[in-house]
């Protein structure tokens, strides 16, 4: 069985362009339109089986990653372009990992920048706290100062509580209610 350097009609050295002339060379030479109309059907499939192995060839010969594949599969000894296209992968591998590391940076950097607004916000709710405790508590010392100078108020304020609970006692549908 021929190889695919053979079928093109190229050596296993040869170049990307090279393996583009060739097989349009080949493609021209084997296409089934190239045949005699009265053709036997027989000379139909040999020329259509005959293009699919160029295309096919071409497909995997104009591939730098297909070629090296096929290349070691087959044992082909690699030539320069293939260093070249090893350079490529390799090239292409560290441009990949230099993206990833970027890309994990920026995500630590919005992570920490969360973390910051995260931070910023729980201290502010905590001292929003204090203050309203501050306040309440405040508050809570001026009421209880008030009912301390004035005691009358502490006096007035259950004896209109015992008034709303006799009115609500009483059963007069009209006091039912609370004012």
């Amino acid at each position: 069985m021929p190889t695919l350097y053979q079928i093109l009609g190229i050596r296993p050295s040869a170049t990307a362009e090279e393996v583009r002339r060739a097989y349009k060379q080949k493609a021209l030479e084997t296409h089934p339109d190239k045949l005699e109309p009265g053709a036997s059907n027989v000379e139909k499939e040999r020329a259509e089986r005959s293009f699919r192995e160029v295309h096919d060839a071409f497909s995997i010969l104009s591939d730098p990653e297909k070629r090296h594949a096929y290349d070691v599969r087959m044992h082909i000894p690699h030539s320069v372009s293939y260093q070249k296209a090893s350079d490529e992968v390799k090239r292409k591998m560290e441009d990949r990992a230099e993206w990833q590391r970027k890309q994990q940076e920026l995500f630590k950097a919005s992570m920490a920048e969360i973390r910051e607004q995260n931070r910023i916000a729980m201290e502010q709710a905590r001292e929003r706290r204090l203050k309203a405790a501050e306040q309440a508590a405040l508050v809570q010392n001026m009421v209880d100062e008030l009912l301390h100078l004035t005691p009358e108020w502490e006096q007035r304020k259950l004896h209109v509580q015992q008034r709303r609970a006799n009115r609500l006692n009483s059963g007069n549908p009209r006091w039912n209610t609370v004012r």
